[in-house]
Formats: C-alpha cells, structure tokens, sequence
C-alpha cells in the first residue's frame, strides 16, 4: 500500500480516534458485566439438552472470527505491525478450532457420539481452543502495548501473512491428532458431564492470560489503536463466558449455555467493530462525493461561463478584423478611381481579390460553432461565386469541394490560391479588362456576428 494510504489508516487508528469509543467500551463492559454477576447464582442450574446449541455456537464463531481474522490481516497489510498479524492469527485460529470443537463434541452431528475421537475429545479440543487463543491475543496485545513501532519489512509482508495462515492451519491440525490420536494418553477432563478438577485447573490458568490480555488492551494498547480496545470487549466476553461455564458445572447447564452465548457474543465484537468502521467510511466516502460533485458542479459552471465568454469575444475580433478588411477594401477602391492605366487597375483587383479572401475565411470562422475550425466548401463556393459575379455574371462555376474542417493557417493560403487560378481562368475565358466590384458590396450578412 502506498505511503500514504498506510499514513491514513494509522490515523485512524490513533488515540484521538480512540478516544470517543473508550467510554462506550467501559460503559458496555460494565454492563456485562452487571449481567454476568446477575446471572452467577442460577449458573449450575441444570438446563435442557439441546444438542442443536452447539453447532449454531461453532457456526456464529467459525462465520465471525474467520472474517475478522481476514479483515485484521488486511489492516496488517496496511500498517505491517506484528501485532496486527498475531491477532489476525488468533481470530483464524478461533474459527478453525470451532470446526475441530463441532467434530468432537458428543451428539453435535451423530446422535450420542461424536464425528471424531473419544469422548474427552471434546474437552481438549475446548482447552486447546481456549489457551491457543488466549496465548496469541494476549502476545498481540503485548506487541502492540509495549512495542507500537515493531513492524514487518514492506517486501515481507504478504510472505509473513502467508505463513501466518500456514502456521494456524497446521497448528490446528496438529491439535486435531493430538485429541483424536493421542486423547486416550492424556488425563481426563470430563467425569460424566462434569468438570475435573485438572479442567477447572486449566481453565482458570488460560483465564488469567485472558484477564492479562484484557488489561493491557485496556490500559495500553486500546489508546494507540481502537481496534485493541474492542478486543478488550470481546476478551471480557470469553472471560464471563468462562467463568459461568465453570459455575455451571456441567455441560447443558445454564452456565454452561450462557457461555456459549457470551463466547458467541465474544467472536462477534470485532467483527462488528470492523462493520462499524466499514459503515463510517461508507458515509464519509458519500459525503466527500457530495462535496466533490457540488464543486464540479459549480466548477463546471464557472468554466461553461468562461467559454461562452471567449467564444463571444472570438467572434468580436473575428467580425472586427472583417470590417477592417472592407475598410482596406474600400480605401483601395477609392484610391483605383483616378487610375486609368489598365495594368495598375488590374494590380488594385488582385490587391481586393486578396483581401476579399482574407476578410471572406474571418467570417466562415466567425459563422462556425468551434470558433477554430470551418468548412471548407462553402468557403470556397462564396470565393468563386464573388469572381464569377464580377466577371462572368451569365456564365455558372461548379464547385465540388469536401466537406473539410480548416483552421486559418490553412484556408488562408488556399483560398489566396484559388482566388488566383479561377480569376485567371475567368480573365482567359471573358473580357481581358475586367474590374473587381465596388467596395461596400459584400455586406456582413444578417446574424453574422
């Protein structure tokens, strides 16, 4: 991404961008965390068994945290801090372990069994699931507090963020031997549906990395970049979810329903961040489209007024070098009358002929929509019907000319051609002393200007 791009996105991100969110943040937090001390004391209350909960549960994070994961490495793209990437890896690991979590949990898919392993399966998929996502949400959180400028080369980062992918994929996998190969070494975590005390053991450790995690996102890394701040929101939505699944007891307890809930509740916070920061630039990207069309709009305005200014003036200096011409015209005129030697009354002709054309290829410009470019065949046509009037009236020259746009450099010199080979023809074919017409004979016609 360009310099300045990432500049943007950095601002964004930034403390003063944080700062508004910040007591929205404290404020939810303590309300859910009202809620969770609310609902405490019906926690090991037994529940019905609804085996359905658990696939929607693995549905809303698998769906949630794979996007999330997508749209924190793409802001890693961006920014290139190593922070960034270890959350982006925690979210994909999150959703790829629901799927591991759907294929081991009895009577998820098959009635009374589970897709894969045996039953403590499930149970180290949980743990596992737990502590790999609280380890890298609690080392991004670190990065971002204590080294904010740690980044990645330009040139290495879509290598990085590959291999960040990899290294979930396979460490997801990994863990899937591990409990459907191996489960039968490892202690077990489940007594009936009950929790061991080795489970609860666990499960408190991982918590303390998420409450860590969840201050430092607090405390530091949420005032250098928003997005830390909501994960301290969706860090104390897994603790609460932890907590009242341990106070449940058991699975399909009501602590252990409203878990899944909070879990869910959880991998939906940055993905709704995301949407939040998607809708406000959408916004902000109509309202600068409405400031830029109104000011092309005006723009466009001033330019519209501007030509119609030129092109009026054009046309005054066009119509103004014309009448001078028939001026010039009519001081050659006057000075040809005294003169009665033939060969310096035909020099006055060939003198008007010129200007006649020179003043004829003004008004064609003067009468064309370009003001630049005319035709070039009536330009022509009124050149020769002019010679023919004065030297031929009862005779009739055809012209066949092309419709072709000119410009006066070019019409100039061919009209000052023609001019001289039809004069000459028409002097070979009538009289030898022949005059041009009287000045004040070619009259601007009406509407010309």
């Amino acid at each position: 991404m360009p310099a300045a791009d990432a500049a943007s996105v950095e601002t964004m991100a930034g403390p003063a961008a944080a700062g508004a969110p910040r007591r929205l943040v404290l404020a939810l937090l303590g309300l859910y965390g009202a809620a969770a001390l609310a609902a405490l004391p019906f926690a090991a209350r037994p529940g019905p068994e609804v085996t359905a909960i658990t696939p929607l549960f693995v549905a809303t994070v698998l769906i949630t945290e794979v996007a999330t994961g997508f749209l924190v490495l793409v802001r890693f793209e961006a920014t290139r801090r190593w922070s960034l990437l270890l959350l982006g890896a925690a979210c994909l690991f999150a959703g790829l372990m629901a799927v591991l979590h759907l294929l081991t949990f009895p009577g998820a898919i098959l009635p009374g069994r589970s897709m894969l392993g045996m039953p403590q399966a499930a149970a180290w998929t949980f743990l596992l699931w737990m502590g790999g996502y609280a380890g890298l949400a609690l080392a991004a959180v670190a990065a971002a507090a204590f080294a904010p400028g740690w980044r990645v080369a330009p040139a290495q980062v879509r290598r990085h963020g590959l291999w960040a992918v990899a290294l979930v994929a396979g460490l997801v996998l990994g863990c899937g031997l591990l409990v459907t190969g191996r489960v039968a070494a490892l202690p077990p975590l489940m007594l009936g549906q009950a929790w061991t005390p080795l489970n609860a053991g666990m499960t408190y450790g991982e918590m303390v990395a998420v409450a860590a995690a969840i201050l430092l996102s607090l405390a530091g890394a949420g005032r250098r970049d928003p997005i830390f701040l909501w994960l301290g929101l969706a860090l104390s939505a897994l603790l609460v979810a932890n907590l009242l699944s341990l106070a449940g007891g058991a699975r399909y307890s009501l602590g252990w329903s409203l878990g899944r809930l909070s879990w869910a509740v959880s991998a939906s916070v940055l993905f709704l961040f995301f949407m939040g920061q998607f809708l406000r630039q959408q916004q902000a990207l109509a309202r600068a489209k409405a400031t830029l069309e109104e000011r092309v709009a005006a723009r466009t305005a001033e330019l519209t007024q501007a030509l119609g200014q030129r092109d009026l003036l054009l046309r005054e200096v066009y119509h103004r070098v014309e009448n001078n011409l028939q001026i010039v015209d009519s001081l050659i005129h006057a000075e040809a009358r005294p003169v009665t030697d033939p060969a310096a009354l035909e020099g006055f002709a060939r003198l008007r002929q010129r200007v006649f054309t020179l003043g004829q290829a003004h008004q064609q410009l003067m009468r064309s929509a370009d003001l630049r470019y005319f035709d070039i065949a009536p330009f022509l046509e009124e050149l020769v019907a002019e010679i023919r009037r004065a030297a031929l009236p009862g005779c009739t020259v055809e012209v066949l000319a092309d419709p072709v746009a000119v410009d006066l450099d070019f019409a100039i010199p061919l009209g000052l051609i023609v001019t001289e080979l039809v004069a000459q023809a028409v002097r070979q074919e009538g009289s030898a002393a022949w005059r041009w017409p009287s000045a004040g004979r070619r009259a601007t016609p009406p509407g010309s200007r």
